[in-house]
């Protein structure tokens, strides 16, 4: 798998969700970073196994949740993300020829993810970003 082959992986989402929230946890992100959006999370759709994958990098830490569809818990989830902020749909693009992305806080986290080159260090930049690789608008908060 260290070669980036994922053919092999058995479970694996094949739209992720992206979502550019209005704000941060961390307050002093809030009232440093200009600009809309403060932060962005992910989760993703696993249809075979009717499974969400869901995907937060922090500065503190990073979140990985694994919930399945039509429970509760799962509903909860997406509608707790999804209030303050924009949602972006978004096949993963495979792939990026950059061998390298420096540092690792949710913007460059989630471009990763989902296979968007460039180097966006702010959650608006990256926004652009998807939908200039083809990412749709789903929920405009």
């Amino acid at each position: 798998m260290a070669d980036g082959d994922t053919s092999r992986v058995a479970i694996e989402p094949t739209m992720w969700f992206l979502v550019f929230q209005d704000s941060s946890r961390t307050p002093w992100v809030n009232l440093l970073s200009w600009g809309r959006f403060k932060h962005v999370t992910a989760y993703g759709w696993v249809p075979d196994q009717r499974m969400w994958v869901f995907y937060d990098v922090s500065l503190g830490n990073t979140r990985i949740a694994i919930l399945p569809a039509g429970t509760e818990a799962a509903q909860q989830e997406i509608e707790r993300l999804r209030e303050h902020g924009v949602t972006l749909a978004m096949k993963p693009r495979g792939k990026v020829s950059r061998w390298l992305r420096l540092g690792f806080w949710c913007v460059p986290a989630m471009a990763h993810l989902v296979g968007v080159p460039g180097c966006a260090v702010r959650p608006d930049r990256l926004f652009r970003q998807c939908l200039r690789y083809g990412a749709e608008i789903v929920d405009d908060g």
